[in-house]
C-alpha cells in the first residue's frame, strides 16, 4: 500500500466546500480518473452509503464497489472503494482566513501484475501523486467559480 497526502486553500466557505466534495453528483467532476458513479444507496450519503464506480488508468477500466467510511459535517468525509483497484480517500475541511483548507489523503494498492511490473518503475505513484494534485485543483477551481 502507498499513501499520498495534499493540501490546498480554497477561497470559498467551508460549507460550500465540503457540500461540493462530499456529493456523488461531483466525484467524476474532480476525480479525474474516475469515470462513473451508479447505484447510490443513500441520497445522505451518511457512513455506510454503498455505490458502484469505475476508475480509468493508464487507459484500463477498473470498477468495484464503494462505501462512504466517514461523514462528520463540514470535518471530515471517507470512502473506500475495493475492487479492481482498491483505494480510500480521507478528506478533512478546516475553516481558514479567506475560506477553507482541504487536505486529501489517498490510499491505494497497485492491483494487478501488469501495473505492478509499472509500479516498480515508479509510474503508477506519479500518476497518483499527479491525480491527487489535480483532484484538489479542480475543487479549488469549481468551489471559487459557482
Amino acid at each position: 500500500m502507498a499513501t499520498i497526502s495534499r493540501k490546498i486553500q480554497i477561497n470559498a466557505p467551508l460549507e460550500k466546500v465540503f457540500q461540493f466534495v462530499v456529493s456523488p453528483d461531483n466525484w467524476t467532476k474532480y476525480v479525474t480518473s474516475l469515470v462513473d458513479v451508479r447505484d447510490v444507496s443513500s441520497p445522505g450519503v451518511e457512513k455506510g452509503t454503498t455505490f458502484a464506480w469505475k476508475y480509468r488508468m493508464l487507459g484500463m477500466d477498473f470498477g468495484g464497489k464503494g462505501t462512504v467510511t466517514e461523514n462528520v459535517k463540514n470535518e471530515k468525509f471517507g470512502m473506500k472503494m475495493e475492487g479492481g483497484f482498491p483505494i480510500t480517500e480521507n478528506y478533512s475541511f478546516s475553516a481558514v482566513s479567506g475560506g477553507t483548507e482541504l487536505t486529501v489523503e489517498v490510499i491505494y494498492e497497485t492491483p494487478s501484475r501488469i501495473l505492478q511490473a509499472v509500479s516498480k518503475s515508479g509510474l503508477v505513484e506519479k500518476l497518483n501523486q499527479k491525480e491527487a494534485d489535480a483532484v484538489l485543483e479542480k475543487i479549488k477551481i469549481l468551489c471559487e467559480e459557482i
